[in-house]
């Protein structure tokens, strides 16, 4: 997967050693950015205000399903995408979907069923202050008389407040669109209480979820998903001719910290390889994230509960 240079941040500690030194603090030479949106200094090509929603001072507050019609008059393609939550303290996550501008089917999104009818834009958690960029020579393409529908999970934290989230999106010059559509696969057992029941004080409880891609693809990256008592996750691919080859290894699972992990070079897949998501869970008095480690935990959509997502983002493989 993407390496992680310490280049930059040895220089930046020297730097701030050498101001040290001079008898100033180096935390007021730190420079806030220009802009809060975070993408080549540019601001978006669209800004798109998600409906207001009044987050109450305490309760459970059931996902909300909001979808907005994106009028552009003509096909788009994304080259990158940011969100601007209204207020941090309340946005526990959002998941973003292209779909068609008509009358959609009731009820919530599960993220671990991937249908056909809409195609994964981009999600929001916590930490996730950076515009999300797509790799070079691919995209999310927007049809005409497409809508953006949000899956958004709010919790309550004692205070009633108004969240006013944005979402920026940057286009592609249509002199230049990309060949490539980007999508992103769920592999899970699903997220239903049947799926998932952890045993009270289990300290390393297995799950795993397999898929098996029909058409050769390119793998760019992965995400790991699983809620306070996640612990590990990690991703292998067993190739048609019963080869194996590990994906990544996220071995200090943080429900705090879920990033999407870039491969420094698209991995190729050939049809009829099988990936296999296997994780473990922590649902003991030894994990400080555990409400209570004494009951049983099931699967299901708010935090105390759990879940077991692997997110595989990919384009088809290019004809030479």
């Amino acid at each position: 997967m993407k390496k992680t240079s310490l280049t930059a941040a040895m220089l930046l500690a020297s730097s701030w050693a050498v101001v040290a030194d001079a008898g100033v603090d180096p935390l007021t030479q730190i420079q806030p950015p220009q802009s809060e949106w975070q993408y080549n200094g540019a601001e978006p090509d669209v800004v798109i205000d998600v409906p207001s929603f009044t987050v109450p001072a305490t309760g459970v507050i059931d996902y909300i399903d909001s979808v907005i019609p994106l009028e552009f008059g003509e096909e788009k393609w994304v080259k990158a995408v940011q969100f601007i939550p209204g207020d941090k303290r309340v946005l526990h996550h959002l998941l973003s979907y292209v779909v068609a501008d008509e009358p959609q089917e009731e009820g919530m999104i599960d993220e671990a069923v991937n249908d056909p009818r809409r195609e994964f834009l981009e999600g929001y958690a916590p930490g996730k202050e950076y515009a999300t960029e797509f790799p070079e020579g691919t995209g999310i393409r927007v049809p005409e008389d497409s809508a953006l529908r949000m899956s958004i999970h709010y919790t309550s934290f004692g205070q009633e407040t108004v969240d006013n989230t944005r979402v920026g999106l940057w286009f592609y010059e249509d002199e230049e669109e990309p060949n490539l559509e980007f999508h992103t696969y769920s592999v899970s057992p699903g997220n239903r209480t049947e799926n998932i029941v952890i045993p009270p004080g289990a300290m390393e409880h297995e799950m795993a979820a397999t898929h098996v891609f029909e058409e050769d693809i390119l793998l760019y990256g992965f995400r790991a998903h699983m809620h306070y008592r996640g612990k590990s996750m990690a991703a292998r691919v067993i190739y048609p001719d019963n080869t194996q080859e590990d994906i990544i290894n996220v071995a200090n699972y943080n429900f705090a910290w879920q990033p999407t992990y870039r491969m420094d070079e698209p991995m190729v897949i050939p049809a009829g390889s099988r990936v296999v998501v296997e994780g473990l869970f922590d649902n003991s008095e030894y994990n400080p994230g555990v409400p209570d480690p004494t009951v049983t935990a099931y699967g299901g959509l708010q935090s105390w509960e759990e879940m077991f997502i692997g997110y595989f983002s990919y384009t088809d493989l290019p004809s030479e």
